[in-house]
């Protein structure tokens, strides 16, 4: 998802540099001492498959009433209580196997008393009956926005309907677990007028006449999925096909664009690498698209990015009309998820990184692999690092944090799982960041083998970090358990000052190095290995390494002639901020008085 991400960073760098938010300690409540933090839920029922018929009376109106069918079978011993997330639903029925059952719903959670234990071998069927008001929502699940008059595309001339699921407001429309250490297969009937388009996830099985007007559209998605990615849009819009045919994509696949009406052409042009994207992603994780389809639908009331839900992204209307190629980063993103977060999901918000820092390098990749095509391997690499610096600064203007009171990029300490999305150790821009550093640890031989083994032994499952460093292991030989809690578990970014002194007398660069960020018994030194890359007037450049495990680190380096230039890390392989004094002046430049300190580093990154 990159829904509100870039207005949320620009808030968080914001309250970073103003100190509006501060950091407070979610550890523990002050008061009763209670452990604050979130653990997944047990799985007590294998949910295989929901079917929501969900009839919409008006669409001048946000109000629905459905029947919810769910095939459930008990998971460790039977059982005789299915317990259900179900968020301001107005449930008025319910049954087991056909007969009515006894249920209680108190706030968000519906618990339906079962006649019988249901069996481990067996399917249990449990049908909901429940209205909805949806009038009240705004972003979080259903999302009802009402036509404007005098709108320049009809499209928005007529209400219209759009989900958001993530993280947890699939409870809003429907009853399920609503955490993603579940997957299951959805099938929606949605009843609505006939001037309205319906898109859900998977294949369209069919739509068919309701009578007075109104339409029955039925959908399938007859892969498993976790909850928060089901999808449902519902308006009138042109629908647009984009061609995939000459893309290199594994197979034939239906590529579709639900853009406003009048804005077909733009939005065409706008969207016109998705099938270049798919078939790219294909090859990068060795994995063939794994949907029935894949649909952007551009809907109104949509802050901005897009939701990467399984074969369909919602993403803001407002892109239909964007220049070509402006729209590519969001829409790399998106396509990348149908991977990194559909077919692969995090088992807990806990692990979301795996999901966003994932998309985030897809954009990354994308841009290297788009201007490698046109403008060679060099070209290639400039817009490759160019997204990585983006993700270095944005990480390096949020990011001051520090155990044990901020919770790293990979924990369990949040309020809401919303907030998993807003931390400092972001998991998009510092996810990507852990991604790329791998990258340049392993080389792309070992990472990409590592990633593609990761894509296929996970596939339809869910994830925890450990899974993927152990795919990673497999692949490069290399135990990265230090590298993961480093970088993946811990708050915070090294940050350091770097003096260079050219000698005469032994013709050597000596590198001085000083980790500068808090350091004690829960934030130790990092362990570094930092490229410097010398520049010389006659000769080729040369690439010297310091390494540190401590809060200092010397090291000098027998040179040919005085280099005219010291890069720190130009590629970013560590996640380093750093300030540099350079004394590496020709020889009439006044030098230091013997034994004076260094002067304070002047920031250079």
């Amino acid at each position: 998802m990159t829904t509100w991400i870039r207005g949320l960073l620009a808030a968080a760098i914001l309250a970073a540099a103003t100190g509006v938010r501060a950091q407070s300690d979610g550890r523990v409540d002050a008061e009763t001492g209670r452990d604050l933090a979130h653990y997944p839920p047990s799985r007590l029922f294998d949910i295989i498959h929901i079917r929501v018929a969900l009839d919409i009376p008006t669409m001048t109106e946000a109000r629905a009433s459905a029947v919810e069918t769910l095939r459930v079978r008990s998971l460790g011993t039977p059982r005789t209580r299915l317990e259900l997330d179900a968020k301001g639903l107005d449930v008025h029925g319910v049954a087991v196997n056909g007969a009515p059952a006894e249920f209680t719903h108190v706030e968000d959670r519906l618990s339906v008393r079962l006649p019988s234990p249901a069996p481990l071998d067996g399917d249990t069927e449990v049908t909901i009956r429940y209205d909805i008001d949806y009038s009240m929502n705004n972003g979080a699940g259903l999302t009802w926005t009402p036509g404007r008059e005098g709108a320049r595309s009809e499209t928005d001339r007529w209400p219209q309907i759009h989900s958001q699921g993530e993280p947890d407001y699939a409870r809003t429309w429907f009853a399920c677990h609503d955490f993603p250490n579940e997957r299951m297969t959805t099938e929606l009937l949605v009843t609505v007028g006939s001037e309205y388009q319906v898109c859900s996830n998977g294949r369209l099985v069919g739509s068919a006449r309701a009578g007075a007007g109104r339409t029955t559209w039925h959908w399938l998605q007859d892969k498993p999925h976790a909850s928060y990615l089901v999808l449902l849009v519902i308006g009138k819009f042109a629908i647009v096909g984009l061609d995939g045919r000459d893309a290199g994509l594994s197979r034939p696949l239906p590529i579709y664009l639900y853009a406003p009406l009048g804005s077909e052409a733009s939005a065409q042009k706008a969207y016109a690498r998705t099938p270049e994207m798919l078939a790219f992603f294909e090859e990068t994780f060795g994995e063939p698209y794994p949907w029935d389809k894949y649909a952007q639908l551009l809907v109104r009331n949509f802050a901005a990015g897009g939701m990467e839900n399984t074969s369909g992204t919602t993403m803001q209307s407002s892109s239909a009309y964007a220049p070509p190629g402006s729209q590519d980063d969001v829409i790399a993103h998106e396509a990348c998820h149908q991977w990194t977060g559909d077919l692969v999901t995090c088992k807990s918000w806990e692990y979301a990184w795996l999901n966003e820092g994932w998309a985030s390098m897809g954009e990354a990749l994308w841009a290297e692999h788009d201007a490698e095509r046109t403008g060679g391997r060099e070209a290639g690499r400039r817009a490759y690092l160019l997204h990585i610096s983006r993700y270095m600064f944005a990480e390096r203007a949020m990011n001051r944090t520090a155990a044990p009171r901020s919770p790293g990029m990979a924990s369990n300490r949040y309020e809401g799982p919303f907030d998993v999305f807003m931390r400092p150790n972001n998991i998009y821009s510092k996810g990507a960041l852990v991604l790329h550093m791998l990258r340049m640890r392993l080389g792309d031989d070992a990472f990409f083998r590592g990633v593609r083994s990761y894509i296929r032994d996970y596939k339809f499952k869910e994830v925890e970090t450990d899974d993927f460093r152990h795919a990673l292991e497999a692949a490069s030989g290399e135990n990265l358990e230090r590298f993961f809690h480093q970088w993946v578990t811990r708050p915070g970014l090294p940050r350091a000052g770097v003096w260079y002194e050219w000698s005469e007398s032994d013709s050597a660069l000596h590198v001085r190095v000083v980790q500068t960020q808090k350091i004690d018994a829960d934030n130790p030194a990092y362990v570094l290995r930092i490229p410097v890359e010398l520049r010389f007037a006659g000769s080729e450049p040369q690439t010297v390494y310091v390494n540190m495990d401590s809060r200092q680190a010397e090291a000098s380096f027998v040179l040919a002639e005085r280099p005219t230039d010291a890069r720190m890390d130009p590629e970013m392989t560590c996640a380093l901020t750093v300030t540099v004094k350079k004394k590496i002046e020709p020889p009439e430049a006044p030098a230091p008085a013997e034994g004076a300190e260094p002067s304070e580093p002047v920031e250079s990154r």
